[in-house]
């Protein structure tokens, strides 16, 4: 690494003190377990270690997190006590020692969430420096745990007498901490072979197993979470008894028996198989819906399947905003009604990374272009949003308009975002590629340089991409068998590109290519007609020879969206995208107010990359000249890529534009 990470040197003296020795070894990666099938998914995704990222748009991001964002975030973590927390609580239970809890009920998660990341980079490139560091931050929090499995630092350390007594108001979060835990564990034994901490996890997910379910409490978890980390772990382990609780939690939520409700917020005023209307905090929504999904794949209970496709629908037909964000207030941090998008948006950026998962899941069960593209909307506005172009900066909120007041924090007190973002980036490569084993087809919904190895069929396939997506809709895709043999290549066709309408009609563009321009495809530089696409994707059969290469191109026009009649704030303006990238205006940039900004349906606009901007980015101006101007001073319009905001500076910003003068 080029910048290693370090925990403080109490952490490592005390993690030396736990192994006994004060040289620590990192153990070499045990062998990565068998994938558990998901039986009632048609498509398995291609896991993320299988995925190479190395340069390009998405290699970029993951040197940053790799070199900046986690070493950022663990040091934030011992200057927080979020850290220090697990030694106290370590030593109250191996020594009874006083000490007094530090910060949030809830920032154990944080801790778990960045374990979590470490251990998805340690997967993808061996660095015997970071998996150390990981090895130590394990041994920690194995060292807080109780003799019963019962582990969290707020209760451990000074309320003991209080465990599981804050279930409801005032919430104390123990069931969402631990959910996060043993997601965590779930995710390093897949990646990594690792076990230290699944053992952790297994024994805390047998205490909870004993102190809740249909004969003993009845309470559910305030904050979902924990429902997707039992059925995580029921794959890692094949323990049914995990997935029988995540269940349990799900059909428990809404029956109000021996229990009071969390109310509509939580999500937990109707059995979840009657809800239809996506509603309450937006992250603990996404969190739900994606246990439901987990638990249908599982277990084909198609009850379930209606309920992730009906807040599906809820969620993206008439709830999302055209930067793929969600959750309109900041009351809650929860939606609104139906089409009530207001530009001052909370849009919360762990919602927006559970809106891409709940996204990912469902292409898993419905091989459909609509969950690609909107996971692929929300990964590349909503949720890169979040993180600054150095990954050390971050957003909470996500507004698609700003007076310049609120800008992005090296860290907040309530630090969900900056930990969500530090495990999910390098995970990202999970969302490129999937398989259909019944009918030997391998999926392509996402585009970026890189590669991926994976079984397909009887053997192992190699995909390499080579593109400058999303700047370009170039791509050269080279195919490479182990040998040669039939099988199905499928690739999507973006929806900016194959309809000029999303989903549920919420948003629609102009300037769409024809169905003639829509895409070309060459097989070995010889054209080849993409035929009848099928639910978004063009399927290629054919006998594969090593180094076959496909050959893509997407145009990529300058769209103009405009949004439903029914959000009302939109009327009259107009959002500008290219390719899935959606982009804003910043006030430094433009000459005068940013409220005199019009962008009138006769003004011509163009495209110019700018390598040296921005980390390398396309903007949009209305200039036809090719003038440095367009950067170095400021002009009538430039606009950037809304994820790009915010990196120059706190300055007023805006996604929608007027299309005529208000006194006009």
């Amino acid at each position: 690494m080029n910048r290693m990470l370090k925990c403080s040197v109490a952490l490592l003296l005390f993690a030396s003190w736990l192994c006994g020795s004060s040289n620590v070894i990192a153990a070499e990666p045990a062998e990565r377990p068998v994938q558990t099938r998901r039986p009632f998914a048609k498509l398995q995704p291609v896991p993320f270690f299988e995925v190479q990222l190395n340069d390009g748009f998405w290699g970029a991001r993951l040197k940053a997190s790799r070199e900046t964002t986690i070493p950022h975030c663990i040091d934030q973590c011992e200057k927080t006590g979020r850290i220090k927390n697990f030694e106290l609580a370590a030593k109250k239970l191996a020594n009874n020692e006083d000490g007094n809890y530090i910060g949030l009920w809830f920032n154990d998660s944080d801790v778990y969430k960045i374990v979590e990341g470490m251990s998805c980079l340690a997967a993808l490139k061996k660095d015997s420096e970071l998996e150390k560091q990981t090895e130590e931050l394990v041994k920690l929090l194995a060292a807080a745990q109780d003799e019963d499995g019962y582990i969290d630092t707020y209760f451990t350390i000074d309320r003991r007498d209080e465990r599981f007594k804050h279930i409801y108001e005032p919430s104390r979060h123990e069931l969402y901490c631990m959910g996060h835990l043993i997601e965590a564990a779930a995710v390093r034994y897949q990646a990594t072979g690792h076990k230290d901490l699944l053992d952790v996890a297994i024994k805390l997910a047998d205490h909870i197993d004993k102190e809740f379910g249909p004969d003993a409490r009845p309470e559910v978890p305030e904050h979902e979470q924990l429902e997707l980390a039992l059925v995580g772990l029921y794959r890692a382990t094949g323990e049914k008894k995990y997935l029988e609780l995540a269940k349990w939690f799900i059909d428990q939520r809404g029956v109000h028996v021996r229990r009071v409700s969390f109310g509509s917020e939580n999500q937990d005023h109707l059995p979840v198989r009657k809800q239809k209307e996506i509603v309450g905090h937006a992250v603990r929504a996404m969190y739900l819906c994606m246990s439901i999904a987990d638990v249908y794949v599982e277990t084909g209970d198609k009850e379930l399947l209606e309920a992730c496709r009906n807040l599906w629908e809820s969620t993206t037909y008439r709830k999302m905003y055209v930067t793929g964000g969600i959750g309109a207030t900041g009351h809650f941090e929860a939606f609104r009604g139906d089409y009530d998008l207001p530009n001052l948006a909370y849009s919360e950026t762990c919602a927006q990374i559970g809106l891409v998962r709940f996204a990912h899941r469902m292409l898993q069960i419905d091989p459909h272009a609509e969950y690609a593209d909107v996971l692929e909307r929300t990964l590349y506005n909503g949720t890169l949003s979040g993180i600054s172009l150095a990954g050390d900066r971050f957003f909470y909120r996500n507004q698609l308009i700003s007076d310049g007041k609120y800008c992005r924090s090296a860290w907040m007190d309530c630090s969900c975002c900056p930990s969500n973002v530090a495990r999910f980036v390098p995970q990202v490569g999970r969302l490129f590629y999937s398989t259909d084993p019944a009918k030997k087809s391998l999926y392509v919904h996402l585009y970026g340089n890189g590669s991926c190895e994976t079984m397909l069929g009887d053997g192992k396939v190699k995909f390499a991409q080579k593109t400058n997506y999303p700047w370009e809709g170039h791509v050269e895709l080279t195919v490479t068998p182990d040998e040669s043999r039939e099988f199905e290549v499928c690739l999507r066709v973006p929806q900016w590109l194959r309809q000029t309408e999303t989903p549920g009609k919420l948003y629609h563009m102009t300037d769409a290519p024809s169905a003639e321009e829509q895409m070309t495809l060459k097989i070995n530089g010889k054209p080849l007609s993409p035929g009848k696409l099928e639910n978004g994707y063009c399927r290629i059969s054919r006998t594969w020879m090593k180094g076959d290469m496909i050959e893509i191109d997407f145009p990529m026009p300058i769209q103009r969206v405009y949004s439903n009649q029914k959000v009302q704030e939109n009327r009259g303006h107009v959002a500008l995208q290219r390719g899935p990238i959606v982009y804003c205006v910043e006030a430094l940039d433009i000459e005068g107010q940013l409220d005199s900004v019009v962008l009138s349906p006769e003004t011509k606009l163009f495209a110019r990359h700018r390598p040296d901007f921005l980390g390398g980015v396309t903007v949009i101006t209305d200039k036809a000249e090719d003038l440095e101007s367009e950067i170095s001073k400021k002009s009538s319009l430039l606009a950037i890529p809304y994820y790009a905001r915010d990196n120059r500076g706190s300055t007023g910003m805006k996604v929608w534009l007027p299309e005529k003068k208000v006194s006009d």
